[in-house]
């Protein structure tokens, strides 16, 4: 007898049995579908029951942002008539003209007899369904087919219908036989949690460690878009700046990589790139000011005493967190006492301050020949003057760690975890470094901290996908923490993993508040190997991917291009250099498109190829809503792109 949908919600992680038990009660109340009422009472997120369907459907699930972009050839909707596609709730999106292939968006991709209908009218061979809410889709038809620019405007307002969508969805799961889901191309939607997954005791605050509200809290403004903003403003400003094109957004994405690595709370590592974007305005644009070329130069070192405030005061009227200003204020103080303007030294420089100082040296000496030494280093050479200048200009803990990011390592295993990361929390330091070392050995890219009031901020930021929390903590504490995550829809198949020796009435509690394990911490090789097979079982119940972000200079391309054909990845690979940018589609490993500027096929893929000093963003749940033009092997790419010579010229785009 095939299983009901709760059952399988429960199965896949995605709600608990209690959530279920408060759904059928609030069923009986309104007599609507099991989906519906969860989504209703917010136990469970519209778009993670519809990515669980779209798995069970064994298909894929199509946005309505993915959607409203897509590109449908005029040829395309010809092939289905206006009014089937409107009957039938069905949008065509692509042929394949070699199999014969039509690909579609339906309500209900599992209805083979209107597929075969489908087939019949458009005279192909087969059709592929994806799946994708009514409103959606009849807002699609609304585009493609009649022009009407304001179609998925309404969207945004619509709540009710979506409901019904997602009713009539589980209605279409409980019809089938239920059979057992197969891997699909999961889509991620992000939302803002932060602010309503809070640690008990301060609803209605969301403040950071030095008190001051954080700009995630602005009205609807996540911080994520708060950041994005800035990275898009302060990239236009420096467009004209020769040498500097970008660089505040690749100083503020590897201080952040490295904030991450040295355990700071996420809150701390946003101010950390909010600082990074901000460090530059209002300076001189034919200098550039960083601890190496201060040190150099004691005329540089003067006129950067002069100007380290100016962005401070340049935005005396924005409510920016008190620990970005002092970033600012001490970007050029060196760690043995001789930066300026204070002459502070050691642990009296905030952290922030010390890494952003330390990768704001390496990005000068490599990438701006008009830096205080009158020339380019290599890699090498920045490397090398780090290491010489460990316990001088930097902190040797940040120059280590600046330099394992510069090696490309770190990045190369983001890619292979899809962006996916486990976060332990544990106070004693032993247990959280040989945890560590364990789970790294494991293959899994980790991060630890030292406070729980991390782990809050971590799953309101949505930066864990297996959550490893000390007992030492308290038991109450424990159990606050494990109630916020099962009563958040984002977080409630979350594993959580408890590190103690409690009793068996401790142990009880805990499992009955929603621990997913309980391990000794004197095991650390042991509960390693379990929190990697739950990390398993979380990809294998689609749990999402996240979009890794790098440079060619920490992963050249033909790197780059070989890890991803090896891993037999999928997704997108954005390239932007200064003002140009376009990407790379990869399905299992191959590339089937290509795209920059008005150029397509080949011809985008040399000139996206020809990218030098370029940076990346790499995103695994990406879906190509276009018909593929290439079937390229991305290792034998990647070994096209080894032996090619160097360029220095810009492919004209």
């Amino acid at each position: 007898m095939a299983k009901k949908l709760g059952e399988r919600l429960v199965e896949a992680g995605l709600v608990t049995s209690d959530s279920i038990q408060k759904a059928l009660e609030h069923q009986k109340i309104t007599g609507h579908r099991l989906g519906d009422c969860l989504v209703e009472i917010g136990l469970l997120q519209e778009a993670a029951l519809l990515r669980f369907l779209a798995a069970e459907f064994q298909t894929r699930f199509v946005s309505a942002e993915k959607l409203a972009k897509a590109r449908i050839p005029t040829e395309v909707l010809d092939k289905v008539p206006v009014r089937l596609a409107e009957a039938q709730n069905v949008l065509p999106l692509a042929i394949d003209p070699e199999r014969q292939l039509l690909s579609v968006v339906a309500a209900e991709p599992q209805n083979k007899k209107l597929l075969d209908e489908i087939a019949l009218v458009t005279g192909m061979t087969e059709v592929y369904a994806y799946v994708g809410l009514r409103s959606t889709i009849a807002a699609a038809i609304r585009k493609h087919y009649y022009g009407d620019t304001t179609a998925f405007a309404s969207l945004e307002v619509v709540t009710a219908q979506i409901r019904a969508d997602v009713s009539s969805m589980a209605s279409a799961y409980e019809s089938t036989a239920g059979a057992a889901p197969k891997p699909s191309l999961h889509l991620r939607l992000e939302t803002d949690t932060r602010l309503r997954l809070q640690r008990p005791g301060t609803q209605g605050r969301n403040k950071t460690s030095s008190g001051d509200t954080f700009p995630g809290s602005r009205g609807t403004v996540s911080d994520k878009d708060y950041i994005e903003t800035l990275n898009i403003l302060v990239t236009m400003q420096e467009r004209d700046r020769k040498h500097h094109r970008g660089h505040s957004a690749q100083l503020a994405r590897q201080a952040t990589v490295v904030a991450r690595r040295l355990g700071m709370l996420p809150r701390d590592v946003a101010a950390v790139a909010i600082a990074g974007y901000l460090h530059d305005l209002g300076k001189p644009a034919e200098r550039h000011f960083c601890l190496a070329s201060n040190a150099a130069n004691p005329e540089w070192m003067a006129e950067a005493k002069r100007y380290c405030r100016v962005p401070t005061k340049l935005f005396e009227s924005v409510n920016l967190p008190v620990q970005v200003n002092t970033m600012l204020a001490q970007l050029y103080e060196a760690y043995d006492g001789s930066g300026t303007p204070q002459g502070a030294k050691g642990d009296d420089i905030t952290l922030g301050a010390r890494i952003l100082a330390t990768v704001d040296s390496y990005l000068e000496l490599t990438k701006n020949p008009a830096n205080a030494y009158g020339k380019l280093l290599t890699k090498d050479q920045a490397l090398e003057h780090l290491r010489e200048n460990s316990g001088k200009l930097y902190d040797p803990l940040v120059a280590d760690i600046v330099m394992q990011v510069q090696t490309g390592e770190l990045l190369r295993q983001r890619i292979v975890n899809d962006g996916r990361q486990i976060l332990i929390v544990e106070p004693e330091e032993g247990t959280r470094t040989d945890l560590l070392e364990t789970s790294q050995k494991q293959g899994l890219v980790v991060h630890a901290l030292s406070s729980l009031d991390g782990a809050y901020d971590a799953l309101g930021y949505q930066d864990c996908d297996v959550l490893v929390v000390g007992l030492k903590f308290g038991l109450e504490e424990l159990l606050g923490l494990l109630q916020a995550v099962r009563s958040s829809p984002e977080h409630a198949g979350l594993p959580v993993v408890v590190l103690g020796d409690p009793d068996a009435g401790t142990r009880e509690r805990l499992m009955m508040g929603g621990a997913t394990a309980v391990l000794p911490p004197a095991q650390p090789d042991e509960a390693a190997k379990t929190i990697r097979s739950l990390y398993d079982d979380r990809i294998q119940h689609n749990g999402p991917a996240r979009p890794v972000r790098g440079s060619l200079d920490e992963l050249p391309a033909a790197q780059l291009l070989k890890l991803l054909g090896a891993g037999k990845k999928s997704g997108r690979l954005y390239l932007k250099q200064n003002a140009h940018e376009g990407y790379l589609h990869l399905e299992q490993g191959k590339l089937v498109y290509a795209t920059v500027a008005t150029q397509n096929g080949e011809q985008a893929l040399q000139t996206l190829m020809g990218f030098q000093q370029a940076d990346f963003r790499y995103d695994p749940d990406s879906l190509l809503l276009d018909m593929p033009q290439m079937d390229k092997d991305l290792e034998v790419l990647a070994q096209q792109v080894a032996t090619r010579r160097p360029t220095t010229s810009m492919p004209t785009v």
